[in-house]
């Protein structure tokens, strides 16, 4: 006859600590930390900007803002530098995935462009992963160049996924010690709340916290956080932390 197991007790709060740090520790993630990055990538072959870039490939196109109008549509604003700048209109208005063009010459080496045009892949990508980029992103001759503060893997994830769908494409220079406040453009509360809303994912897509959450976490009211949010990302738009671009792979 098999002998009842002993009774040792209740188990000690230390071997259920640690029991439960065992069973949680898969699910313990580790803050990644922010960096700066410069990423190169090669235009799809079919889409707008990579056909109209790498036919002129003099021309230096700087992409100051984008905003979707819907998941397949979107506005571009574009300055264009180099030979005959402001005579494209009619060259982009031809192109079948583009609705409408609006141009206003600068100089003659210097023009600004609004394009209403389908959604390509290289903007669908950064969409994807959630990447807030700074302006400008440049385009030329095929390529796309743009700078962002990231989380190393997010950024890596985007390379594979862009090498996988579109083609190739790179991390070119990496700024990895901290960015300080002032280097964005701003303030000490700004900088409070950015930092929080990027460690609670704010900045992920989807957000991984709402604008009433993170206002209750750090103890301000929803408008002032809402502002103070608005106002950080026109800063990291419009950053003067630009690394110098150099020349584009061949």
């Amino acid at each position: 006859m098999r002998a009842s197991p002993r009774y040792r007790g209740p188990p000690s709060p230390k071997s259920v600590k640690s029991r439960l740090t065992v069973r949680l520790a898969g699910k313990k993630r580790a803050v990644e930390p922010y960096a700066s990055f410069r990423v190169s990538a090669r235009l799809s072959v079919d889409s707008v900007a990579y056909r109209f870039s790498h036919a002129h490939p003099e021309l230096r196109i700087e992409i100051l803002g984008r905003m979707d109008l819907d998941p397949d549509h979107q506005v571009v604003e574009v300055r264009a530098l180099g030979p005959d700048a402001s005579q494209y209109a009619d060259e982009l208005r031809a192109f079948s995935r583009v609705s409408q063009v609006d141009v206003h010459s600068e100089t003659d080496r210097d023009a600004h462009y609004r394009i209403s045009l389908d959604t390509d892949s290289a903007a669908r990508a950064v969409r994807r992963f959630g990447i807030l980029t700074r302006y400008p992103i440049v385009l030329q001759d095929g390529w796309l160049r743009l700078e962002t503060v990231a989380p190393a893997g997010k950024i890596r994830r985007l390379i594979r996924h862009l090498e996988r769908s579109v083609g190739p494409a790179r991390i070119e220079a990496v700024r990895r010690r901290p960015v300080r406040a002032g280097e964005l453009g701003l303030t000490a509360a700004q900088d409070h709340v950015f930092r929080e809303a990027l460690h609670a994912g704010y900045f992920n897509a989807p957000r991984g916290i709402s604008v009433t959450e993170l206002a209750r976490k750090i103890g301000r009211s929803k408008s002032t956080v809402s502002q103070q949010l608005a106002k950080i990302q026109r800063h990291l738009a419009e950053s003067a932390l630009q690394l110098e671009l150099g020349a584009f792979p061949p």
